[in-house]
């Protein structure tokens, strides 16, 4: 999940609620935010996010409309295409089905690292 704002944390709580998605990580860039945690979610600075990816075997990375997000690198963007990992934007109002709603996000990306939506 890129940033840290409140958009971000309702989508985590929602998305950890329900189950069927688990975000590994938060990506900001302030110092005294890293290695912090949000639950048990570790915040992480961008320069880790491919490494990140590879590790958990991320079916998508996650930023949340209009939320404050850390900049990330072109040679970052370009590593997430090679890996096949989509970039979403989530809406800053959680939907009905938050879940629902990410997995039918995930079907509609032309990417195919995430397999079974509910992984």
């Amino acid at each position: 999940m890129l940033g840290i704002d409140y958009g971000c944390h309702q989508w985590h709580q929602a998305l950890g609620a329900a189950r069927d998605f688990r975000i590994r990580a938060f990506i900001d860039d302030e110092p005294w935010n890293h290695r912090t945690r949000i639950g048990e979610t570790p915040v992480q600075y961008p320069g880790e996010l491919v490494a990140l990816v590879r590790k958990h075997t991320a079916c998508a990375v996650l930023q949340v409309e209009g939320a404050k997000t850390p900049p990330v690198d072109n040679w970052v963007l370009d590593e997430l295409r090679t890996l096949k990992v989509p970039l979403l934007t989530l809406p800053a109002q959680l939907p009905e089905s938050p879940s629902g709603y990410l997995a039918k996000l995930i079907e509609r990306t032309p990417q195919d690292a995430c397999g079974d939506a509910s992984q």
